[in-house]
């Protein structure tokens, strides 16, 4: 059991939280025939091209699930860089009697808006110093220049697969939409626990 506990990657950074960063469950299915057992170990597989973003990706999950009582690995932690070979994959989800698989595929979506000037009109007050003093009051106060305004989301698609059946089945599929992306540590984190915690009400992880 210690070899899964340690294939974990170390954080690669502080883990930075921003409020705005909120994920939605755009849709969810669960297999109607899969009955709830208990679950233990679990293996974490990011599909993404960029190598420190699997990462954090699959840390910022396998911390969440560890949070729950669940004992979690990664495959940035398990294995080395660039593509899994499948037939060690299975041989180490086989030996250490891995419940879960859990397959995250990632993408980012960048969208751009221009927002355009406002101008607010101010009365005038008794006094404002002068005639110097009023324009640079008025100004200031009722002037705001365009700018253009960037969002980034983090699109996810969700697999988990149970590996008490032969071959292995899916018995849990999600789509999510993680939005206003500051930085990959918040938006691992905030995909991470409303996962969990859906998983967790689904009756996918159960102690």
């Amino acid at each position: 059991m210690k070899t899964l506990l340690r294939a974990i990657v170390p954080a690669l950074a502080v883990l930075v939280i921003s409020s705005c960063t909120t994920t939605n469950l755009v849709q969810t299915w669960r297999d109607p025939n899969y009955r709830a057992q208990p679950v233990s170990r679990i293996f974490i597989i990011g599909v993404m091209p960029n190598d420190m973003y699997r990462v954090q990706f699959e840390n910022g999950l396998a911390q969440a699930l560890l949070a729950k009582g669940f004992q979690a690995s990664t495959s940035a932690g398990a294995f080395p860089p660039g593509q899994l070979d499948k037939e060690k994959v299975k041989q180490y989800v086989a030996d250490n009697k891995v419940d879960l698989v859990i397959v995250q595929r990632l993408t980012k979506k960048t969208t751009e808006e221009y927002v355009p000037p406002s101008m607010t009109y101010v009365p005038a007050a008794p006094y404002y110093g002068g005639y110097y003093g009023a324009y640079g009051y008025g100004y200031g106060a009722v002037y705001s220049p365009g700018y253009i305004s960037e969002q980034t989301n983090v699109l996810a698609e969700t697999n988990v697969y149970s590996t008490h059946a032969i071959p292995e089945s899916l018995v849990w599929s999600g789509q999510s939409n993680t939005f206003n992306v500051q930085d990959a540590q918040s938006a691992a984190q905030s995909l991470s626990s409303q996962l969990v915690a859906d998983l967790v009400r689904a009756q996918i992880l159960v102690k």
